[in-house]
């Protein structure tokens, strides 16, 4: 019985163009819905991430200026210089003053936007340049 109503509406000239035709508007309406909110998901995960490697990054210059009693000449700076520390005894720390989580070709420091960050050598500010986010 099932059977001859499934092989019935199947047979029947056109039906599986409607559906077919509605299935494919309620997927590209969902689609749409979790694209949008895809890319806000993805904004605000940069802002957080934006904000968390400018705070490392002011550590690193922090210590850096406690270390070498200036400010890095640069930011590159901060990545191919390493620090010495003593530590109980024997042990000796050693390791740069700060592992970004980005680099161009140039080791200029990426934030996650992908543009690299902005710095004042003479004050040890550093911003990121990417429009709307240069005073966090």
């Amino acid at each position: 019985m099932v059977r001859k109503i499934f092989l019935k509406r199947f047979n029947e000239k056109g039906s599986g163009i409607v559906e077919s035709m509605l299935v494919l508007i309620v997927i590209s309406i969902l689609v749409v819905v979790v694209m949008d909110r895809y890319e806000t998901i993805v904004e605000e995960a940069k802002k957080v991430a934006l904000k968390a490697e400018l705070n490392n990054i002011r550590q690193a210059i922090l210590v850096f200026k406690i270390k070498n009693g200036r400010y890095p000449e640069s930011l590159k700076e901060l990545v191919t210089s390493q620090f010495v520390i003593p530590y109980r005894g024997d042990t000796i720390i050693k390791a740069k003053y700060l592992e970004p989580y980005s680099l161009d070709k140039d080791k200029n420091i990426l934030d996650p936007f992908d543009m690299p960050f902005a710095y004042d050598p003479a004050t040890g500010r550093v911003w990121s340049i990417k429009k709307g986010f240069e005073n966090r």
